[in-house]
């Protein structure tokens, strides 16, 4: 029987009030308070315990998926890890601040849409406790949904009774991979390890529960001889290993926001004669070929600029150790279909002449390969600007905003005082750990020059 319950708030996320309490999580921002359920119980018939519920990490956190990484009747000591919990905006490792044992886990490892203040876990203060909790049931509990089952390999017939033999041990049922473009069900660890690894998560098969992709499967990983090449370790390597598919894209934005210190360069450019030179080839082109589209001349200029800049075209290393500069440009194109968004992939781009980056573009294949350097074209939705999300482990993304007609002065002698001109305006995301502000802002000047000049990348 419950006798009291200590809930309280605070800045860091900790809990207080006994001598085998929680602590705090360690990842939750100090500007957003985390409301952590608690309650300290006494029985006739149990050990003295404390009832832990499922913490809320965010003044908007209603659910979160839990991943344990500790078992009913270990031992930890302030500042272990007891799980990870997931919710839509980040994965944060669930820390305690003193000393204690498992007693129960009250919901399994990998269950999701576990509601805030949910019983998860018995805190004992001695490890003869814990058998005493074998069949606790937590007061207040609720329905929680795990990871679907593993589906069972359908077996073939076999066309004769084999002889008998001696029974063996059961293998463990292992999910087969997901086809690309499918849901990845993998807890935040491995989704972490795999994008640090560059493995592509579609293609490992789960051991989890239900298929649940753990951090153990990226480690093992090893490509198919008809899968995705390892990542190299060449200073001239110009793309990424496929990682993504439609399911990840929510989860690794908001991982890039948490990890990569973003900032933004904007500036106006015109496109007037980027226009006039567009007008003039499309005039001169059959039926058969594919027209020029201002957007092609923007990705050109892209690809320049990384000749003039190279340093923009790189990655920082996952163990921090330093940066790796690409000698080949090759660019993602964010492309928006019905119900979701993709990429599509322009190799060595910097390589190809107009005509080429045209036939890309009039025929988008959405591609899950990642290059070096993303573009988000906004402006066919009337945007006018945006702060493109940087595509990890690449090191900036551009956005491009609507065509928009200025009155502007003109500089022709002897001509009006005033003339119209087409602008749009372009935003450069950039990781400060690989791009400071002064690179940055050379690059952007580079594209900007390409545009306003077309007739120089056409020589």
């Amino acid at each position: 029987m419950l006798r009291h319950a200590i809930s309280r708030t605070t800045r860091t996320a900790l809990i207080s009030g006994r001598r085998s309490g929680l602590g705090a999580l360690s990842a939750a921002p100090s500007s957003v308070s985390s409301i952590l359920s608690q309650r300290r119980c006494f029985s006739s018939d149990l050990p003295d315990h404390t009832v832990q519920g499922m913490p809320a990490l965010s003044p908007t956190m209603e659910v979160g998926n839990i991943s344990w990484r500790m078992q009913e009747g270990d031992e930890f000591v302030a500042g272990d890890v007891l799980a990870e919990i997931e919710t839509d905006k980040a994965s944060i490792d669930f820390v305690t601040e003193d000393d204690g044992f498992v007693g129960k886990l009250l919901v399994p490892d990998g269950a999701q849409d576990v509601p805030v203040g949910a019983p998860i876990l018995v805190v004992v203060d001695s490890a003869d406790d814990v058998a005493a909790f074998k069949d606790f049931v937590a007061e207040g509990g609720a329905e929680v949904s795990a990871p679907p089952p593993a589906a069972d390999p359908t077996p073939s017939a076999p066309s004769a009774p084999p002889p008998a033999a001696p029974p063996a041990p059961a293998a463990a049922p292992v999910s087969p991979p997901a086809a690309e473009g499918d849901r990845v069900v993998a807890s935040p660890k491995a989704r972490k390890l795999a994008l640090d690894l560059g493995v592509p998560l579609h293609l490992i098969s789960g051991t989890g529960e239900g298929g649940r992709i753990l951090a153990a499967d990226i480690t093992e990983y090893t490509p198919s001889p008809g899968g995705s090449p390892p990542p190299t370790s060449s200073g001239s390597a110009s793309s990424f290993n496929t990682i993504y598919s439609s399911s990840d894209l929510a989860a690794l934005s908001v991982q890039s926001k948490r990890e990569v210190p973003h900032y933004y360069l904007t500036v106006d450019i015109s496109v007037s004669a980027a226009l006039s030179v567009r007008s003039s080839l499309n005039a001169g082109l059959g039926e058969d070929d594919a027209g020029i589209s201002l957007y092609d001349f923007l990705i050109m200029s892209a690809s320049r600029a990384m000749s003039v800049v190279p340093s923009v075209n790189a990655s920082w290393l996952p163990d921090g150790s330093g940066v790796r500069v690409y000698s080949e440009c090759d660019i993602n194109l964010i492309i928006g279909t019905p119900g979701n968004t993709s990429t599509m992939l322009i190799p060595s781009a910097s390589k190809l002449g107009l005509g080429k980056i045209a036939e890309y573009t009039a025929s988008p294949s959405p591609s899950s390969s990642v290059g070096t350097f993303s573009i988000v074209n906004l402006g066919m939705y009337g945007v006018k600007t945006g702060s493109p999300i940087i595509v990890q482990p690449q090191s900036c993304g551009l956005a491009i905003g609507s065509v928009e007609t200025r009155v502007v002065p003109n500089s022709v002698p002897g001509g009006e005082m005033y003339k119209y001109e087409d602008y749009i305006t372009a935003t450069l995301s950039c990781d400060h750990r690989v791009v400071d502000g002064a690179v940055g802002a050379e690059w952007l000047q580079a594209f900007k020059r390409g545009v306003e000049q077309p007739n120089s990348m056409l020589v």
